[in-house]
């Protein structure tokens, strides 16, 4: 859309619609969780995303093919946009499948949830920027609420290795914000997923190219291919062209504030269509790590003009949705 029609109040569309949009992009995102778990019951997990970052990938190159105006990286960058890859795309997605097949997607869907956490640690230890009080606050909260989520007080014994692997996921998303912050003031959107898909992504592919020759496809059934093509281009493209289109009318705070539905969702969603039981601590643990994104995340944001809009969700607080 162009950006004078975005901030012309007699265009502007109903709170309602934008409501529903912000609603529809939570949800998608929360549902990966679930959704990949009961594709992968016929589809091996690293076949499954090796195939969807291919396909990402080509996906990707054919909308930068047909945009009118592309913006060639600086040589400077080209490092920045190869950690991009690796972190938001290889690490992060490798984590993600590996512990989402190893534990229930009600965990993964919270503790991969912490990756905000984990960008302000790494903005710390970089030295990048100061984490406020307020920031401290919700590190300590935030991961208060995954000790009680993991049972902290038996030392971990409880914890899953699936737990670990999306904590990590979390770590490497969390490193994902922080480089990718610096690269959308100078990438726009379509290009900067697609360098991080031909540095990370086509990784992904390559290392499922095993599992892929192994994967017995004339035995998947439509509903997982369904599923697949939905992971594709819902969860990514769809949901971000929503999510920017809704800061553009409501501005960044008012928008956010949508992302802390995900792990509550992600995990709703399991515990209905997986039935996956939940614990009193899982419980507690949850509203907790909620908790501690919500100090976290809006312990800086000011009020944004509403014509303004990252060129992705997580360049204010690293994610849109992980998956």
């Amino acid at each position: 859309m162009d950006g004078a029609h975005d901030t012309d109040r007699g265009h502007a569309p109903p709170p309602l619609l934008i409501d529903l949009a912000l609603f529809s992009v939570a949800l998608m995102w929360a549902s990966t969780f679930t959704l990949f778990k009961i594709a992968w019951r016929e589809i091996d997990p690293v076949a499954f995303t090796g195939l969807r970052f291919a396909a990402m990938f080509v996906f990707a190159v054919a909308v930068l093919a047909i945009s009118t105006s592309r913006v060639r990286p600086r040589r400077a960058d080209i490092p920045a946009l190869i950690a991009s890859g690796l972190t938001g795309y290889f690490l992060y997605q490798m984590g993600f499948v590996l512990g989402l097949d190893r534990t229930s997607a009600l965990a993964s869907a919270i503790l991969i949830s912490t990756h905000p956490i984990f960008s302000v640690i790494v903005m710390w230890v970089l030295r990048k920027e100061r984490p406020t009080r307020l920031e401290v606050v919700g590190v300590l909260v935030g991961f208060l609420g995954v000790a009680i989520f993991l049972r902290g007080w038996d030392a971990f014994a409880a914890a899953k290795l699936g737990d670990l692997f999306s904590l990590g996921a979390a770590a490497a998303f969390g490193a994902y914000g922080v480089v990718n912050q610096p690269l959308t003031k100078r990438v726009p959107s379509r290009e900067l997923m697609a360098y991080g898909l031909a540095s990370g992504g086509l990784l992904i592919a390559l290392v499922g190219v095993p599992a892929m020759l192994d994967q017995d496809w004339g035995a998947v059934s439509l509903p997982a291919w369904g599923i697949l093509l939905y992971a594709i281009v819902g969860p990514v493209y769809l949901a971000y062209v929503l999510w920017n289109w809704a800061i553009r009318h409501r501005g960044i705070p008012r928008t956010v504030v949508y992302g802390f539905l995900v792990p509550v969702l992600g995990g709703a969603i399991a515990v209905v269509g997986l039935n996956e039981s939940v614990a009193v601590e899982q419980v507690a643990g949850g509203l907790v790590v909620v908790a501690g994104l919500v100090i976290t995340r809006l312990s800086r944001l000011k009020p944004a003009e509403p014509g303004i809009a990252p060129a992705r969700p997580d360049t204010v607080v690293a994610e849109g949705d992980p998956a």
